[in-house]
């Protein structure tokens, strides 16, 4: 099967199969047809992008799911499945899928064999075809068949590849700006075909991927995040800007039902994101917002949060800004009062200044002892102290400072400062 092209009567670019370039699901029939088995081509994310729907093909489980979930299963053998397809430079064998056993114990199979080829362009891999051989009779030449498919098969990928890809780049570069708060954030939208009203949620994804970062892997995060969004809600927006994967969820009432719900999803993505790609990587969900024009302030929240994940050991893996919303109020008012330093307590700035010159402890003292609701015995056994040794370092405060803590207003003014100073 020679690959060639000619034209039908409207240009369209034809293969000799008489498939027109870029109809996947009409080429895995044919494959189906010729080299005798049911019939599923893959991508390098083994999302199946085709399947064959010729009926009397015997399938097993693993295809079936791998159908309704356009994504191969996971299984134990995969890695080593996949590794010795890419390798090979032509079709290869491989036995029907085991189950775990138990020592002394036979396995179980769970799988059909199969006869797959890894499809290529020139040197690059684009993905995968994998022909169900029910009874292992599959011969040399359906290997042939199935070697030549291949070459017709990177056609139609490159050319649904380019389009997908224009297309994405063309929804990132506007979801980055309603990301970004554009001043025609309405107009941006109704690009991306979104409800106007909303509700909008913003998720934020950041990995660690060490000192040199790493162009690869961010952009197979990007479609691991947008995989696993897309599978928990159809119609998520996904884009990188910088190092950090944002993912943009809307319509419904985006209630706290539904919000656990992402922060779950969150919480798996982040698991897997761990074990297959290796990667530490740190989640955070902003708040919910209604109007397109308030979806920078839910990414905003995101990024807030994960600053709040990255200095406090005991957050976890995925905070939402629902639960962390006084933390987050506490860190605008830091930027208030760093951008207006004449709202700064004058108080706290001398506490602070004297605590840097000279190594003593006044300012974690006061905190402390404020966040405890001017409890001096949890104060003192927080700080590991005597309570006489507080109430010493208190009255070395107001002799100092001049700080009168009864009296309301300026010990509100002291603590916000000596908080958000922290």
């Amino acid at each position: 099967m020679v690959v060639q092209h000619k034209a039908d009567g409207y240009g369209e670019r034809m293969t000799t199969l008489g498939l027109p370039v870029g109809d996947l699901f009409a080429l895995a029939n044919a494959i189906a047809a010729m080299v005798g088995g049911a019939t599923a081509i893959e991508d390098l994310q083994t999302r199946v992008l085709a399947y064959s729907t010729l009926p009397d093909q015997p399938i097993d489980d693993t295809r079936r799911d791998g159908i309704l979930g356009r994504q191969v299963p996971d299984l134990p053998d995969n890695a080593e499945a996949y590794a010795a397809l890419f390798r090979a430079s032509g079709a290869v064998r491989l036995p029907g899928a085991m189950t775990p056993s138990l020592p002394g114990e036979p396995a179980v199979p769970v799988g059909l064999a199969r006869l797959a080829v890894a499809v290529r362009a020139g040197a690059e891999p684009l993905g995968s075809i994998w022909v169900v051989d029910v009874t292992g009779s599959l011969d040399d030449a359906a290997a042939t068949e199935l070697e030549r498919a291949a070459a017709i098969a990177a056609l139609h990928i490159l050319r649904a590849r380019s389009a997908a890809d224009l297309a994405r780049a063309q929804r990132a570069v506007l979801l980055r700006r309603l990301l970004d708060g554009d001043a025609d954030a309405r107009l941006v939208a109704a690009q991306l075909d979104l409800d106007l009203a909303g509700p909008f949620v913003a998720l934020a994804f950041q990995p660690q991927f060490g000192p040199a970062g790493d162009e690869l892997r961010l952009n197979r995060l990007v479609d691991l995040v947008a995989m696993a969004c897309e599978a928990h809600q159809s119609g998520t927006e996904c884009v990188a800007i910088g190092t950090t994967v944002y993912a943009l969820f809307f319509g419904g009432q985006l209630d706290d039902t539904q919000l656990i719900g992402i922060e779950a999803m969150a919480a798996r993505l982040v698991t897997r994101a761990t074990g297959a790609m290796r990667i530490v990587l740190r989640a955070s969900v902003g708040s919910r917002v209604t109007g397109v024009d308030t979806i920078s302030r839910s990414r905003r929240d995101a990024d807030l949060v994960l600053l709040l994940t990255d200095h406090s050991a005991d957050t976890g893996q995925v905070v939402s800004a629902r639960n962390v919303g006084s933390r987050l109020s506490l860190l605008e008012l830091g930027q208030v009062l760093r951008d207006t330093p004449r709202l700064f307590s004058a108080q706290a700035q001398a506490v602070l200044n004297l605590d840097a010159r000279s190594g003593t402890e006044y300012a974690a003292t006061l905190r402390s002892y404020l966040d405890c609701g001017r409890d001096s015995a949890r104060t003192a056994t927080l700080l590991s102290v005597h309570q006489n040794t507080l109430r010493y370092r208190l009255r070395r405060v107001q002799e100092l400072f001049g700080i009168d803590l009864d009296n309301a207003d300026d010990t509100l003014m002291l603590w916000l400062s000596l908080r958000v100073g922290d």
